[in-house]
């Protein structure tokens, strides 16, 4: 299983995953902040390093996947990674949305969850609920 969060805060997106791989010590994590790197050289030279290192880490994915045959827990930080990871992963990659913010309108998620209305604990009970489907 591919599960991806998406939206929210770089930290709360960190705590859920550390929260989640707490209690899922068998899954991977990739996190998509820590190759999310612009130099500010242009904005075309950074995002085509930004889907280069996307689909790079998406073929890392891949390997360790056939290797370890092991579930993998996305965190994204950004919209366009978020497309890129899902043109890699088209079938098997479930997709959660936390929070409203804007820069996330017009993209697919599988499910949606607004944190003003759930808190942490049930953000992580329902990411749990999820791997175990």
């Amino acid at each position: 299983m591919l599960l991806l969060i998406a939206g929210a805060t770089d930290t709360v997106r960190e705590l859920l995953a550390a929260t989640f791989l707490d209690d899922h010590p068998n899954w991977k994590h990739l996190a998509l902040e820590d190759i999310n790197v612009m130099d500010g050289e242009s904005p075309d030279v950074d995002a085509f390093q930004m889907s280069f290192n996307t689909i790079v880490a998406c073929e890392c994915v891949r390997d360790a996947r056939k290797e370890a045959k092991c579930p993998v827990l996305i965190t994204c930080p950004n919209p366009a990674m978020l497309e890129t990871v899902q043109e890699e992963f088209p079938k098997e990659l479930v997709c959660i949305r936390i929070g409203a913010g804007k820069e996330w309108d017009g993209m697919s998620f599988h499910h949606e969850v607004d944190p003003k209305r759930c808190s942490m604990k049930q953000i992580g009970s329902f990411l749990r609920k999820l791997a175990h489907a």
